[in-house]
């Protein structure tokens, strides 16, 4: 069979090429009557923080920590140890969840706690600072202890 000569080729090829893209941007639009189905996005929880409040809680005393949290979430406080010299104790502290007030922590949601795995203190807070307390009260304490808090939050 005889080619077209280049003049008549081009001018047919273009023609063919733009008739296929034509066809295909129609096969893919939709008429306005039909629907077209989405995959709904799932919400992103934020990874929680854990930051570690430790310190030298003396006789009768107080020690509080702040720390501030981007979203509103759970914020949820662990005792993790109290030890006197060298030993663990078993000794009952206040811990609480507040807000900060000049030099001290104003704290709402407070509980008698002794040292654990699991949180001890939980409150749903919004976007701010806020601040964790431990506390002698009573006294307790025999001596000063040493004590190390855990605090997740969003």
């Amino acid at each position: 069979m005889q080619s077209l000569p280049r003049t008549m080729r081009t001018p047919i090829s273009r023609a063919l090429l733009m008739g296929g893209v034509c066809a295909l941007l129609c096969s893919a639009c939709k008429g306005s009557g039909s629907s077209s189905t989405t995959t709904p996005s799932t919400p992103t929880t934020p990874t929680p923080i854990t930051e570690t409040f430790s310190g030298t809680l003396p006789v009768g005393g107080a020690q509080f920590y702040s720390f501030g949290i981007a979203t509103a979430g759970t914020v949820n406080v662990t005792l993790v140890s109290v030890s006197i010299g060298d030993q663990p104790s078993d000794v009952s502290l206040t811990v609480g969840i507040g807000t900060p007030s000049g030099i001290t922590c104003s704290s709402t949601n407070q509980s008698a706690v002794t040292a654990g795995t699991t949180p001890q203190v939980t409150g749903s807070q919004q976007p701010g600072v806020y601040c964790v307390t431990v506390q002698d009260v009573g006294p307790l304490l025999p001596a000063p202890a040493a004590f190390t808090v855990t605090i997740a939050h969003p």
